[in-house]
Parts: structure tokens; sequence; C-alpha cells
């Protein structure tokens, strides 16, 4: 990442998992941090546990189409925990044109704030818990 445009790129955390970061955390244009990252995939560790594997394929902006129906199917059960536990306009996820998955908040009315207060974002956290849902997906939310 470094050697194609990334200067302030960290180092892979102990588990050797590359960092959750960000375009603007690391100071960079998104084409820049997304040319890398395309540049880079072929060195991410492949295998892991489901979270690692979607984490790694959401970093790098390339996940397979095997992959990607995995993380559909959880992230349905996610959106079917959200609805039964009082959020009954929580949205089935949809596949972004980047082919990730993601959930249109802003296409239901719920927003940002919403999402980030309790009781909100207590149950986005126990859903995420009883589904495995690794919500490294984007939340397309309304600010």
């Amino acid at each position: 990442m470094r050697s194609h445009g990334v200067p302030n790129f960290p180092d892979p955390a102990t588990n050797g998992q590359p960092p959750k970061t960000s375009a603007q955390d690391l100071g960079v244009s998104e084409p820049r941090y997304q040319t890398a990252q395309k540049a880079c995939q072929h060195l991410l560790p492949t295998g892991g546990s489901f979270e690692e594997q979607a984490g790694q394929c959401e970093l790098a902006g390339d996940c397979p189409p095997a992959l990607v129906q995995q993380m559909m199917t959880t992230d349905r059960k996610f959106a079917r925990c959200m609805r039964s536990r009082g959020v009954p306009n929580w949205p089935d996820p949809t596949i972004e044109s980047d082919g990730q998955p993601v959930f249109d908040l802003t296409q239901v009315g719920i927003t940002h704030g919403q999402t980030h207060s309790p009781p909100m974002s207590d149950e986005i956290a126990e859903c995420q818990r009883l589904e495995h849902a690794t919500l490294a997906f984007g939340l397309r939310e309304g600010l």
C-alpha cells in the first residue's frame, strides 16, 4: 500500500490482519486508496473465518461471488433480527454496483443519528453478535 501511494498505511495487526482504515484516515484521496488496494489485493492472506474473509474482500473491494452470497445470507438474517427487535423498516441488503452488500437505510428513512444512538445502536450490536454479521458492509445512511 505504501509503495502504491498510501505512505501512511499502518502495519498489519499482530494476527496478520490488515488494519481497518480509510483513505480519509490516511490523508489520501479515495481513488488513490482504491487503486492501491486493488494493486495489493493479491497479497492479502486467504482463508480465515467468514468474518475475516468478508473484511478482507471488502477492504480490497473485490469479493468472490460465493462469499458475497454468504454475506447476503448473513445480512438477511441480520435484517430479520433488526425487524424483530423493533426496527420494522430495516431493509434487506442489496448489492452495490461494486459488488458489495449494503443496507440502503436512506431509502427507508433511517438516519445516521438514529443508527448511532441508543437504543438502535444497541440492537445493531446485539443482532451483529447473534447473526455473526460482519457489518463491515456499507450502511448508506441519510445524514
